[in-house]
């Protein structure tokens, strides 16, 4: 295991005297990461979408309230694709009026939040690369 070798590689480094011992490291000094399961990452390429959903169906599918999303795409460019597309609802309340949208960007650090249960929205056919986190 590469992360291993170099914890390994770093106790020796600091200290002639420290335990370096695979199961000293592995009690003490590597940290366990610690993922909460409804935190998604995805990445999209091209060929590659999302249809128009919501993230919740009035709570029969899961829990989530609210749908907090993270672009982490430094090089993202006009023309990349690859946009959130948020939809209007439709006259009769009961779908997504794809004729009334608003297109967001996924830039680095933006940070999108909206109701799950009430927003219906895509993801455009990327052009290139894109990453999002979803909490």
């Amino acid at each position: 295991d590469a992360l291993l070798r170099l914890a390994k590689s770093a106790c020796a480094a600091a200290a002639a005297d420290a335990d370096c011992s695979e199961p000293s490291l592995q009690a003490s000094r590597i940290p366990k990461l610690r993922i909460h399961p409804h935190l998604m990452a995805a990445t999209y390429s091209k060929g590659a979408e999302y249809h128009v959903h919501k993230d919740s169906y009035n709570g029969t599918d899961n829990q989530r309230m609210l749908t907090i999303l993270l672009y982490l795409n430094d090089d993202w460019q006009e023309g990349d694709a690859g946009e959130l597309r948020l939809h209007g609802t439709s006259v009769s309340g009961k779908g997504s009026d794809e004729d009334v949208y608003v297109d967001l960007a996924p830039l680095a650090g933006r940070l999108v939040i909206f109701e799950s249960r009430e927003v219906w929205h895509a993801v455009r056919e990327p052009r290139t690369q894109r990453w999002a986190l979803t909490f």
